[in-house]
């Protein structure tokens, strides 16, 4: 094997974020985020709150934890006394917009927030918003009027104190479970590019964690509640961080489809679930975790784990068996998803779900509705074609790379897909396409990771060609380009120091 093939064999891995058991090192500590800035309170939210609170909006007004968490209260009572000119306005909109439960009434507005923009004007993005959304566009100037007639601003000043008592009590526990998560999978920072974020509203309804995934950022917004919440925001986050691996794996999660209909018989259970069997996987996955993770004898975590599959989590105590396994080796989850998946045996899961008695209700607590990413087609093709690249399927990785091209323009999405397919030519020796390709990585400039990664490339293939000046300048490039991996850098900086020093390529 030539110097440049043995290179690429040993980096194409790296590159996209691959790596063997025998190259795995053993598992360092996780890093303590403080969790500052993945848990805190929001004036968009807090004046989408109270334009409805104004207006009408009622649920849980009687609740003690009123009395616990008085913001709600006091922000209503000094509400009537000020003079709002739009107030009339406001109740129409709000009485012309309520949904047949308090639930969704509260859901759609708690939507808008995270979709608008800052105070004063609150302003909605021009391109596609969640369907819950679209409806309320009106709601922005109207809003940014009563933002102003109402000083919310001054409301929001004076409410500090209340909220950073009830964050007193919340924070420690919930960024203990998100260290808690990160260190079971491994996980040292989340996702390149993705954003786990956790609000704490004191003006809606108690009792409820409402979830929501819009493409890159994952949102968690927590209410006054009764009892602690740190099992859901654990399962939330633990959603965060194992969504995308649903999508890079649906075709290893697809083999598992034929369980799908039993949990369509469960009564019980969302119908999101019933609908979407890489949710049902993910949610059965999460509650297999949660079990692991639990304190308590082995007789606890088998009667949380039977609870799960009767509430309609089917493949809770399959992964609940092959979770140990996980345990035991060195990688990252995210590295040992496809072989945990794979793994599940569907003729012995039919026959431990047969003997299931599903339970007929839930009693609602803490209301969490399922989240799935929202994700442009291409986005899901190209998560996809990085899973099969990842399993050394490069046929059908190719094909749907090339799937992605036709599906978008944008040059982001675009970029990934002529990398991924740059990385298949390289495997297969075709240098002159992988060349043309990194290059047209580099013009659709995706993310500074594969742009750097493109440069390097491009500065090894030019090595191969014979021209250690062209080389040098792609090494270059590669190192200077803000956001490349630490491994990148180190390949980069050894092919940099070989090239200048002038060694010929066999």
């Amino acid at each position: 094997m030539t110097r440049l093939s043995s290179l690429f064999a040993a980096l194409l891995a790296l590159s996209i974020g691959v790596c063997s058991p025998a190259q795995t090192p053993p598992p360092r500590p996780i890093p303590r985020d403080t969790g500052g800035n993945q848990f805190s309170v929001s004036e968009t939210l807090f004046a989408t709150l109270a334009a409805i609170n104004a207006a009408g909006y009622d649920a849980g007004i009687d609740s003690p934890l009123n009395d616990r968490f008085k913001l709600r209260l006091q922000i209503r009572d000094e509400l009537a006394k000020r003079p709002i000119g739009c107030l009339g306005e406001l109740k129409t909109f709000y009485r012309e917009h309520k949904k047949a439960s308090d639930t969704a009434d509260l859901s759609q507005y708690i939507s808008f927030a995270l979709m608008a923009g800052d105070p004063p004007d609150f302003t909605l993005p021009g391109d596609a918003v969640p369907p819950d959304v679209e409806p309320l566009r009106g709601f922005s100037e109207l809003l940014a009027r009563f933002y102003k007639e109402a000083n919310i601003a001054d409301l929001w000043k004076r409410s500090q104190a209340a909220y950073a008592a009830a964050m007193s009590e919340y924070q420690e526990p919930v960024i203990d479970t998100l260290f808690e998560a990160n260190g079971y999978l491994r996980n040292p920072s989340g996702y390149l590019g993705r954003r786990f974020q956790i609000y704490l509203d004191l003006l809606g309804a108690p009792d409820q964690i409402q979830v929501r995934s819009y493409r890159d950022d994952y949102f968690v917004v927590i209410t006054p509640t009764s009892a602690p919440v740190v099992d859901e925001v654990r399962d939330a986050y633990l959603a965060y961080l194992l969504d995308p691996l649903s999508f890079k794996y649906s075709e290893v999660i697809k083999e598992k489809k034929p369980l799908q209909k039993y949990a369509q018989e469960a009564p019980a259970l969302d119908v999101a679930y019933k609908d979407d069997f890489s949710l049902l996987v993910t949610k059965s996955l999460i509650k297999a975790i949660d079990s692991r993770l639990m304190r308590g004898s082995p007789e606890k975590r088998e009667l949380f784990v039977n609870e799960a599959m009767r509430e309609g989590f089917i493949l809770t105590a399959g992964f609940a068996d092959l979770l140990p396994a996980y345990e035991k080796q060195q990688d990252a989850f995210r590295l040992y998803y496809p072989d945990l998946v794979s793994a599940l045996d569907v003729r012995k899961e039919e026959k431990r779900v047969k003997k299931v008695e599903f339970v007929q209700s839930l009693p609602p607590r803490v209301i969490a509705p399922p989240a799935r990413m929202r994700i442009d087609p291409a986005e899901e093709s190209l998560a996809s074609a990085e899973g099969l690249y990842e399993q050394h399927d490069l046929d059908n990785a190719r094909k749907l790379y090339r799937k992605a091209l036709e599906q978008t323009a944008d040059k982001k999405f675009q970029g990934r897909a002529d990398y991924g397919l740059a990385l298949i030519d390289l495997q297969e020796k075709r240098w002159d396409e992988a060349l043309d390709l990194f290059q047209r990585t580099i013009d659709a400039n995706p993310n500074p990771v594969l742009t750097a990664w493109s440069h390097y490339y491009l500065g090894e293939l030019q090595l191969k060609a014979g021209d250690a000046d062209k080389a040098t300048a792609q090494f270059k490039l590669a190192l200077a380009i803000e956001g490349g991996t630490a491994k990148l850098r180190e390949a980069a900086q050894k092919a940099l120091a070989s090239s200048s020093s002038g060694e010929k390529q066999p």
